[in-house]
């Protein structure tokens, strides 16, 4: 899976939840300064993200997130490492 498609798949799932359109997010967008996305809608975008991508994340790891750019990096860097155990 390649950066372009998880992006689009995390935007769509920003989208699900906040009544954004897809297309008017940024991939720099923040969470907070440019969304104005609240703790509770952070929360549900971190959970479906686990769950579209099958990370098994400790919630840990989903709290430091502050953007689109951010989150495509860290679906990324888990998918990596999850492709490097099965290896």
């Amino acid at each position: 899976m390649d950066r372009a498609e998880i992006t689009e798949r995390v935007k769509r799932i920003i989208s699900n939840v906040t009544n954004i359109a897809p297309d008017s997010i940024a991939d720099a967008a923040s969470f907070t300064r440019d969304l104005d996305l609240d703790s509770l809608s952070l929360l549900e975008i971190g959970v479906d993200v686990d769950y579209e991508f099958q990370l098994g994340l400790p919630e840990e790891r989903m709290r430091g997130l502050d953007s689109v750019n951010d989150t495509v990096a860290l679906v990324l860097e888990r998918l990596r490492e999850r492709e490097a155990e099965v290896a």
